[in-house]
């Protein structure tokens, strides 16, 4: 089997919007990996578990809009390259928010709480590139919840055997 690589432009690659409800949050993005077959074979292009080694997104926030809840990763790491406009990465509540400039590079790795927020007068642009680990979950501390597989829930204490017998 010939294995060829294949190319890209981003201008050729729609924003995709994700707004909350109370347009607090709101980025428009270009998923550039998703451009591209999945690298496992039998496994969606939709499907983010598996799918790539790992995730580029180009992503755009307007002044005063945050990318996401702040959020901590289990086992990804994120790795942003700043290319227009300012802002901060937003870390864990006491911690001092990370200058976001052109040029700049950030690191996040896992289990550090973050989040991007545009304090500047023009549109905030930048990639993130993510390693795309298939066991990945995410912890909300603001809002006390939990992502992992597609699905974003509340844990409840229960009885170590509760529903065994």
């Amino acid at each position: 089997m010939k294995v060829t690589g294949s190319r890209k432009n981003e201008t050729e690659v729609d924003w995709q919007i994700d707004r909350s409800p109370h347009g607090v949050y709101e980025s428009y993005n270009r998923f550039m990996s998703h451009q591209f077959p999945a690298a496992v074979p039998g496994v969606e292009d939709d499907s983010p578990a598996l799918a790539r080694p790992f995730e580029v997104d180009m992503v755009r926030l307007a002044p005063g809009k945050k990318n996401c809840p702040r959020h901590t990763h289990s086992v990804q790491w994120e790795y942003y390259i700043v290319l227009s406009g300012q802002g901060h990465m937003l870390q864990e509540e006491g911690s001092e928010p990370l200058a976001m400039r052109p040029g700049d590079h950030l690191m996040q790795p896992p289990g550090s709480i973050h989040t991007v927020e545009n304090d500047g007068e023009d549109d905030l642009c930048y990639y993130v590139i993510a390693d795309n680990p298939s066991d990945q979950t995410c912890f909300y501390p603001d809002s006390g919840k939990w992502s992992a597989a597609g699905h974003v829930f509340r844990m409840v204490d229960a009885d170590y055997f509760d529903g065994e017998e």
